[in-house]
């Protein structure tokens, strides 16, 4: 018999981006697809013990690999364009805000 999957609710996406909140955007998507840790990671093709960790937000994780449980998790990630900087503008001093973040939608294209 297959094993139930519990779903979790989808966090609250207008929040700064972090590693924390991706991981819990993936586990919700997951979860709430009924899939699997094993077979998540399998479809990845990343390691169980890596999808654990990107769901459990960890920094140590390869960005290819992150990179391959969003697509495959149909997650998506949004960079919305900046204003009010010249090209010559430096990045020194400034704060960058985190973009919307975004789940659904079809295939493996990147907004």
């Amino acid at each position: 018999m297959a094993r139930k999957v519990k779903a979790s609710s989808t966090p609250d996406l207008n929040r700064p981006f972090s590693l924390p909140l991706l991981g819990q955007a993936v586990k919700a998507r997951r979860t709430q697809a009924g899939i699997t840790l094993a077979d998540a990671a399998s479809l990845s093709g990343v390691a169980k013990q890596t999808f654990i960790n990107i769901e459990k937000g960890s920094s140590d994780v390869k960005v290819s690999s992150l990179m391959q449980v969003i697509v495959a998790m149909g997650v998506k990630l949004c960079i919305e364009p900046w204003s009010g900087m010249r090209d010559d503008d430096s990045l020194s001093g400034s704060v960058i805000k985190g973009s919307r973040k975004r789940l659904g939608g079809e295939g493996d294209e990147w907004v």
